[in-house]
């Protein structure tokens, strides 16, 4: 048991600290409902006893559910179209940083509560476990395809959808109402903030908060939420002889053999329908039918062979970022500037992940290119 739990230790414990029967009670029957829910998953009380628990000062912790101030450093960063698909429709992406106290609180969260429940089998992104290419091969020698995009998957998500993960879970609804205040952020404070009279905001005009993309609670707190998705989609598949995963806000549809134009269009519809009715919407910029003899790509990786592969789009813009970079006549300095990157730091990493996504696909062929990598003069 990752969390144990003795009840009677804690009546003994609770007895000598001077608690009320009728108090300690109370106390063991929330902690069973949770463990019936997931043995594996921790004891929580209260807000001071999730503030013991992370070492993180009480009056802290209740700030972060009070809202009376944003604990987030926002700042926006440019989107970069997935190999093989179109641009991006936004230009940049909202990244929102916890405080250092709120992230340790989202962090625990997440790998004492969250990364205890498994997602839903179709659900290939974010959890302990998961893997992009085996949601690849999912689609591995499909005649057609069908893929939908969602439409900002983690600002739709709302603390009253994470609040019913938390209550899933046996969390009282207090307890679940401020778990949830923990892990979403609100656009606008609430009482004693900046906005309304007198510092003070109106309950008609409140906003209720979103999960914010950066913090550590957020990925899988999407998963959990769109289990009801993951299963009605997968249901949908199923009963058309389809195959169904989802990457994060990437669906993918496929089937083997026989199919028309028309079956996939049916597919896309029913699943957009199926978006509407759990919240989300679907892009209909990358909202794509691929049929048979057309390139298939699934999260970037080419699934139309005997064996997953990286497309050439995604070979050539690796290879030539790394004969760039290692040439005497380009360097570093000036394949920043034609490349648009702010810093070569963030250049660096971003050559590195895709390397790193290029050896998680393909081995062999991405040895010679570490060489390359490992022989930049990151100083010209």
């Amino acid at each position: 048991m990752r969390h144990p739990w003795d009840s009677q230790n804690f009546r003994v414990g609770a007895r000598n600290a001077g608690r009320p029967d009728q108090v300690i009670d109370r106390a063991i029957a929330a902690a069973r409902r949770i463990k019936k829910k997931n043995r594996d998953l921790p004891v929580i009380f209260s807000m001071s006893h999730l503030a013991h628990l992370t070492d993180v000062n009480a009056e802290t912790m209740l700030s972060f559910v009070e809202r009376t101030h944003d604990h987030y450093r926002i700042f926006r960063v440019k989107k970069r179209a997935t190999p093989g698909t179109t641009a991006p429709t936004r230009r940049y992406r909202t990244i929102c940083v916890p405080s250092p106290a709120l992230k340790r609180v989202q962090r625990w969260i997440a790998q004492n509560i969250l990364n205890i429940i498994d997602p839903h089998e179709a659900s290939h992104a974010f959890a302990p476990e998961s893997d992009l290419v085996e949601a690849a091969n999912k689609h591995l020698g499909c005649s057609w395809l069908v893929k939908l995009d969602i439409v900002n998957f983690f600002e739709t998500i709302g603390e009253r959808h994470v609040y019913y993960v938390f209550r899933s879970l046996g969390y009282t609804a207090l307890l679940s109402f401020q778990l949830a205040r923990i892990c979403t952020r609100t656009l606008r404070l609430t009482p004693n903030g900046r906005a309304g009279n007198d510092g003070r905001l109106p309950h008609e005009k409140y906003i209720p908060g979103h999960l914010p993309q950066g913090a550590p609670s957020s990925p899988m707190l999407a998963n959990l939420v769109a289990r009801h998705l993951d299963e009605e989609l997968t249901a949908l598949a199923s009963s058309r002889g389809w195959t169904y995963t989802r990457y994060a806000d990437d669906l993918t549809f496929s089937v083997h053999g026989k199919s028309s134009r028309g079956k996939a269009a049916e597919i896309m519809a029913v699943a957009t329908q199926a978006l509407a009715r759990q919240g989300f919407a679907s892009n209909k910029l990358k909202s794509k039918v691929v049929p048979p003899g057309a390139r298939k790509l699934v999260l970037g990786i080419v699934v139309d062979t005997e064996h997953t592969k990286l497309s050439r789009k995604f070979r050539n813009n690796l290879e030539t970022h790394l004969y760039a970079l290692t040439s005497d006549k380009i360097g570093v300095k000036l394949h920043m500037a034609n490349r648009g990157f702010d810093s070569i730091v963030g250049m660096r990493k971003h050559v590195a992940g895709l390397l790193a996504f290029a050896h998680h696909v393909d081995e062999k062929y991405t040895a010679r290119l570490y060489q390359q990598f490992n022989s930049i003069n990151w100083l010209t």
